[in-house]
């Protein structure tokens, strides 16, 4: 069961779904520029008479996102094969490949495609055909590579329905944007993808007299259906300036939500240029707050402060202002400084604090090793570089009093981890994804978590002989490795998380063996006791889901890795389900009938100012989540567990299927305003006549400072201090502001979030009361301390493995999870952190201010490892118990501790075959 504590951990992993995606914000502008000798042009508005070849946000997968930096011409040539299921050549796929503009191919009659001028780096790759889809792959482009094969497997198809005032949209237009770019246009409103290979995708739809509107999805194993809703814009302008107000031409101009962050326009397909007056123009935007952010070549990126629009009104009073940018110019070398030619450079800003970051800058070194990279912002940069042999370290570049000359980056972290990928039967397996990623079992393996935000986790195909090596790792560094059939079930994660445990492996592991297991699969059937099926369901294997809407209920999930799993079931009109589910190699496992019973029923109406709401959206489940606009967040699998309904022409509203445990309720509908949300525990009366008051929607603005400076890229969240099932987050800007446009009146916590997931988070909190119809400010402060506390858990029997541990200001005193987040919520301003142990070490909270705090641990049953904690936590909240104790935490020493004595909680089995709550 999902309670009130488990917002803290939903936060952070919001903001790893944020982060996983690549929140486009204004690093992603893309800008013109003439090509210097020996480096890389950055690109962003296209040529006469060349069209767009893909997002251009650079390279896919496992290797991060760049900022636009064309590819310059290389000599290598990259070739491969598409095959279907029976390994016979496929004819006419259209195969794309993550370089800088993305480039397609077809293959020929023998299923063979080849890119050629290209430089050594990794690509990642997918195809298309009627047969079905490949990849994503990421293969290592070396003089030396093999072949790249690409076996076609089963795809999924995207419906996607566009809406204006509640009537289809016929002639819409709507792209599917991935690493490449499909567009359809809508006929009756609708809009067909497909075959489309598993991943992040952003929707844009627009049609005339309508704003463009952005959504993220993420296609799975199944076919899904997603709306998009479009509504009236009005037209922007503005102008792009420098420090003295002069025009400046030739300026990439895009637009970013602050307050709905699914609102963001990609550089090469939604962005406009300036004129020769340095003006720029928008057509149409929707109501909503947004930042205008401007780049160019010779100039730093520049954003304008946040511009509140009523999608009614012309706005012509936008400006942004750009600085002069500073350049960066150096020389790789190799351990033996020695020139290292086609080195990759990346420089950006690599913040330890926020969990959204500027994508890096791109270049090439010339034959001589250097390279040169200009229009960087003048503050504290890191720089890597990267190459087939190796990389450098993580080097701090400050730019703060201009250019940066004569930079030396030494291909020195050379480590590598080799090894064969063979089947169960010892057979060696040819174009497996093996990727690498940090080791967080072990925390001091982990090591600083920013160096992967420059170098990108490793990845490589296996070769003919089954054969891989990693380059590029650090000494003395524990790795977590996957080998997958395509790159969405390694390391990244099988459509949309992480999937099988991986194998720990230590730089310098030169024999290493991975076998990969046959896929299994499971199928089974969903019914009510009455022999009655459900119209709708999910079902949900791990981070895995698909959803169903088989009229006689049977569903089959394919493509699992042999291990064990939590299998649940969800759907609109019935109580969520889940069991334990054994996935063997190659078989598929018959769970039979699951039966699901209708549950527990919310139902009422809706008003505003005495009188009933007609289609206003009803919100209710454990946790809801939203942005500052919305109670929706569309990443990953964030409040998949909230259920919605609209109210009838009388109000009316009528939601089933819940399980037993508090539920938080919100209504709200676009033109009227929000109601607070109420929290249903389940014994509460009366859940039948509800009333849901809607009242104007309140704002909420604020500055965000980090030791007195605005600071960006930092989550800011609120909760109701008395229903923290619902939160809300939006990120700071470049200036440190962020904003609300939408909440009910309420007080609230707002939290300044501090830290990576899996590696620690701060929150930095203050409570205000957001009045209705009015707009309040409050300013965030995230000064950190110089304190290390150390906790340690000690039982009398047993030994921790898994625990969760929270540090908070002031006095708190909790007996179960639920409890806690109770409490914590109701706290009001404060400082807090959280971290997860994972093997009984000590939490370690480090730059904690002196003062008093509480320690509260959280201990899971021996039984429960790993990420499965998470799932336990949601289910089990109210049984699971929380151990605080007062601490005074003293000016001096540096490095102090303490000790929480606790008891380790009886294992609670979930149910099988009738399964228990999952939401």
């Amino acid at each position: 069961m999902r309670k009130p504590v488990l917002a803290v951990i939903a936060l952070a992993a919001l903001g790893a779904a944020i982060w996983w995606f690549g929140l486009r914000d204004s690093s992603r502008s893309a800008a013109p520029a003439a090509k210097p000798a020996g480096v890389a042009r950055p690109v962003g508005a296209e040529p006469a008479g060349r069209k767009p070849g893909g997002p251009g946000d650079g390279e896919r997968g496992g290797d991060l996102t760049v900022l636009v930096d064309d590819d310059p011409r290389g000599t290598l040539r990259l070739e491969g094969q598409v095959i279907d299921a029976d390994d016979k050549p496929v004819a006419g796929a259209t195969v794309v490949l993550s370089s800088n503009p993305p480039r397609t191919a077809t293959s020929g009659d023998d299923g063979a495609f080849a890119f050629d001028a290209l430089v050594g780096r990794p690509y990642t790759l997918i195809a298309r055909a009627p047969q079905g889809v490949a990849g994503p792959l990421t293969a290592r482009l070396t003089e030396t590579s093999e072949p790249v094969v690409l076996q076609l497997r089963a795809g999924t198809k995207v419906t996607v329905t566009v809406e204006a005032d509640g009537k289809p949209v016929d002639g819409a237009t709507v792209e599917l944007r991935g690493q490449d770019v499909i567009r359809q246009v809508t006929k009756g409103g609708t809009a067909i993808f497909g075959p489309v290979p598993p991943g992040g995708y952003q929707l844009a739809a627009w049609a005339d007299g309508r704003a463009h509107t952005h959504q993220w999805i993420q296609v799975g194993a199944g076919d899904s259906q997603e709306t998009l809703r479009l509504v009236a814009g009005a037209r922007v302008t503005g102008k792009v300036v420098d420090e003295s107000g002069a025009a400046i031409v030739g300026a990439r101009v895009t637009y970013h939500g602050a307050s709905d962050w699914s609102q963001q326009a990609d550089a090469r397909h939604d962005g406009v240029d300036t004129d020769k007056d340095g003006t720029f123009a928008f057509a149409a935007l929707p109501a909503g707050s947004f930042r205008f952010a401007a780049a160019h070549p010779e100039r730093a990126r520049g954003s304008s402060t946040i511009t509140t629009l009523d999608g009614k009104t012309e706005r012509r009073d936008v400006i942004i202002k750009l600085a002069v940018g500073a350049t960066v110019r150096g020389t790789v070398v190799d351990g033996a400084k020695q020139p290292v030619a086609s080195a990759r450079v990346r420089i950006g800003i690599t913040s330890r604090r926020g969990m959204i970051f500027e994508p890096p800058r791109q270049a090439y070194t010339d034959a001589k090793g250097t390279f040169e990279i200009k229009g960087l912002p003048r503050t504290e940069l890191s720089a890597v570089a990267i190459h087939e042999t190796g990389s450098s370290q993580q080097v701090d570049v400050d730019t703060t009093a201009g250019n940066a000359e004569d930079v030396t980056l030494v291909i020195d972290v050379t480590g590598t981890i080799a090894g064969i990928v063979v089947d169960a039967a010892g057979n060696p397996l040819e174009g497996i994804q093996v990727s690498a990623g940090p080791n967080f079992r072990d925390q001091k393996a982990v090591g600083d978590f920013t160096q992967f935000r420059l170098r990108g986790f490793p990845q490589e195909l296996s070769d003919s002989a089954g054969k891989f090596t990693l380059t590029g790792l650090a000494p003395n560094s524990s790795y977590l490795l996957y080998a997958a059939r395509s790159q969405t079930r390694g390391a990244g994660g099988g459509r949309g998380g992480p999937v099988g445990d991986g194998t720990v492996a230590q730089t310098g592991t030169k024999n290493l063996r991975l076998v990969l297991q046959a896929e299994g699969g499971v199928k089974g059937k969903i019914a009510f006791a009455d022999g009655s099926t459900p119209p709708l369901f999910t079902v949900q294997i791990g981070f895995a889901q698909q959803a169903f809407s088989a009229k006689d209920g049977e569903f089959t999930l394919d493509n699992l890795p042999p291990q064990k799993y939590d299998l649940a079931v969800r759907g609109p009109t019935f109580q969520a389900r889940a069991q334990e589910l054994l996935i063997e190699a190659g078989k598929i496992a018959d769970v039979g009938t699951i039966t699901v019973v209708k549950g527990r029923m919310l139902s009422g109406i809706v008003v505003a100012d005495g009188q009933p709401v007609p289609n206003a959206t009803v919100f209710a489940g454990r946790q809801l989540f939203g942005n500052g606009t919305s109670n929706t967040a569309n990443f990953g699998p964030m409040g998949q567990g909230t259920k919605q309904a609209t109210a009838d022409e009388s109000g009316r509203f009528s939601l089933s299927g819940f399980n037993a445990g508090d539920l938080a309720l919100v209504a709200e509908h676009p033109d009227i305003g929000r109601s607070k949300a109420m929290r249903i525990p389940t014994d509460l009366p009366g859940q039948s006549e509800l009333v849901l008051e809607l009242q104007k929607f309140g704002s909420l603005k604020g500055t965000l400072r980090v030791n007195g400076k605005p600071t960006e890229g930092i989550f800011v969240s609120c909760q109701s201090t008395t229903t923290p099932g619902a939160i809300y987050a939006v990120a700071s800007g470049p200036d440190g502001s962020y904003r609300y446009d939408r909440l009910a009146p309420d007080t609230y916590k707002v939290s300044a979030t501090v830290g990576m997931p899996m590696m620690g988070m701060k929150f930095y909190s203050k409570e205000v009361a957001v009045p209705s119809g009015k707009e309040v400010s409050i300013d965030l402060s995230a000064d950190p301390g110089a304190i290390t506390l150390e906790v340690k858990a000690v039982t009398k029997t047993g030994k921790i493995g898994v625990a969760s541990v929270f540090l908070s200001s002031g006095v708190v005193v909790a007996r179960t999870a639920t409890d806690l987040g109770l409490k914590m919520a109701a706290s009001g301003p404060s400082s807090s952190q959280w971290v997860i142990i994972r093997n009984g070490e000590p939490a370690k909270f480090n730059e904690v201010v002196p003062g008093s705090y509480s320690a509260c641990v959280m201990p899971f049953p021996a039984e429960v490892q790993g990420m499965a904690a998470m799932g336990y936590g949601e289910r089990h909240s109210d049984s699971l118990p929380a151990f605080c104790q007062q601490v005074k935490i003293a000016p001096a020493p540096d490095a102090q501790s303490m000790t929480v004595t606790v008891e380790l909680p009886a294992f609670v089995a979930d149910e099988t075959g009738s399964g228990s709550a999952a939401q």
